[in-house]
């Protein structure tokens, strides 16, 4: 049987007493603070409150199902989450949760990949807020006349600015998603100068009108915060955003030339991380010091754009929403290769971060399932079951078909197999219950349970579908 133990701060006899007991088969403490729910040992400790500023609480002060995130770490730790190296948990601005897997700990910093550029985000802001930067209208190549000589830059370049760098909308012919993924990103590090690789990538679209995840081009917006403000990307950083914060230790990825890169490469401390999150949760104050302004956080975590799977896009910031029963819940979060998160959620006032080892994987998405499977409903009232419905031969035939999204990024084929309903998406089969006629669930362990939703004309044949899976609303059209 796996049992769960609760540590109080400074209750070394309660705990030891609990591990007695159960070893025993006696129990004398109320099932809140020693309990039993499967069949592996994991002891739940406070997070240790330290010199670095975070206040600290119980789980249990939380007013949230614990046993919830229980089960979630039990999880991790038998393997049915791979590769997770860290969880932390900010509830209500205290530090309530906080586990290390694999060998590593708190003291460690740990790659964060691209949830580099979210950081950058919230450094162009700072940049904006003391006036370095006028506004994200500024256009990027006035700031590099240096470069110009020689080059034949194109009229459309002249119109790449500073908002179309932070929502991926630049125009360049570079989309590290396409695959084979990071091509354009994987070029530039072939290069002795990051910063004329990038001024002059060719250009496919206009700027503004087409999004394209671009590493590379970060590299203009590192450069533009450093010539305006007149310091090295990490002195202003060290400035305005880490010491502040109380982050001591932050491990920038640096261009050949030395200039630092707010596309990726970064490492830091999981509680510092935390740190970034709370700033962006708590309106850009921390001990009651505005680092960055409300209004930054609010232009930059809502939609500018959306990627090709309709997830959302802010200024280097993610976005999205999930439904849970019939309401939806809204989010924001940086997100790094590997599967490095810092998820925002300010309708239950939490911050959640993950670090993981899932390079170049699909497996990096698996936090969103953790998010949608076991933290987020941890946090909210006891949604009703779900209750499946048996339906006709003919309403099921109908439904069978080829879906693809409407962007054309993914297909997803529904078939039966006797009686049984089933997709495929991504090379995955799964199961498929129907709960109304038209509304199915499809449950996911590691990425998060999902639920369609499908659309008929008059004729009763159904034409479309709404997808709604790893904070993502994902319009499917019915092609065959």
């Amino acid at each position: 049987m796996i049992r769960y133990f609760y540590r109080q701060k400074n209750s070394f006899p309660l705990y030891f007493l609990c591990i007695l007991f159960f070893a025993t088969g006696f129990t004398l403490f109320p099932v809140d603070k020693c309990f039993s729910i499967s069949n592996s040992d994991y002891f739940y400790r406070t997070p240790t409150k330290t010199s670095d500023g975070w206040e600290t609480a119980s789980i249990y002060e939380a007013n949230i199902h614990a046993e919830k995130l229980f089960d979630l770490i039990h999880n991790i730790r038998n393997g049915n989450y791979k590769n997770i190296h860290s969880l932390l948990l900010v509830k209500d601005g205290k530090l309530i949760l906080e586990e290390y897997f694999h060998g590593f700990h708190h003291e460690k910093a740990h790659q964060i990949r691209s949830a580099t550029k979210s950081i950058g985000s919230i450094l162009t802001g700072i940049a904006i807020d003391h006036h370095f930067i006028k506004g994200t209208d500024e256009k990027i190549y006035p700031y590099f006349k240096d470069y110009e000589i020689g080059q034949k830059w194109n009229e459309k370049v002249r119109d790449v600015t500073l908002e179309t760098l932070l929502t991926m909308t630049s125009g360049y012919a570079c989309d590290d998603h396409e695959i084979p993924n990071f091509q354009c990103e994987k070029a530039m590090y072939k290069t002795n100068d990051w910063l004329e690789y990038a001024l002059n990538l060719p250009m496919a679209y206009k700027p503004g009108e087409h999004w394209a995840y671009n590493s590379s081009s970060l590299i203009l917006v590192s450069e533009m915060i450093s010539k305006t403000s007149k310091m090295t990307v990490p002195d202003f950083a060290n400035t305005y955003l880490f010491q502040p914060l109380g982050i001591s230790e932050f491990h920038w990825g640096f261009s050949p030339k030395g200039r630092a890169f707010i596309g990726g490469n970064a490492k830091m401390k999981p509680r510092d991380m935390a740190k970034i999150g709370f700033l962006m949760l708590n309106s850009g104050r921390w001990n009651g010091k505005q680092i960055v302004s409300q209004k930054w956080i609010n232009q930059s975590t809502r939609d500018h754009a959306k990627s090709k799977s309709y997830r959302g896009y802010g200024y280097l910031w993610w976005t999205g929403k999930q439904l849970f029963g019939e309401q939806f819940i809204t989010g924001y979060w940086a997100a790094g290769n590997g599967g490095n998160y810092i998820f925002v959620c300010p309708a239950l006032s939490f911050v959640a971060v993950f670090t993981g080892g899932n390079y170049n994987s699909i497996l990096e998405v698996q936090p969103l399932g953790m998010l949608i499977n076991y933290v987020i409903p941890a946090m909210l009232p006891p949604i009703p079951p779900r209750q499946i419905t048996k339906l006709g031969s003919t309403i099921l035939d109908s439904c069978v078909g080829e879906y693809q999204l409407q962007s054309g990024h993914i297909r997803v084929s529904v078939f039966k197999k006797g009686d049984d309903f089933y997709c495929k998406v991504l090379g995955k089969t799964s199961r498929v219950y129907p709960e109304k006629e038209d509304k199915f669930f499809v449950p996911d362990e590691v990425f998060g349970d999902w639920t369609f939703k499908l659309e008929r004309n008059e004729k009763g044949e159904v034409t479309s579908a709404i997808g709604y899976a790893a904070f993502q609303v994902m319009p499917f059209k019915k092609i065959k």
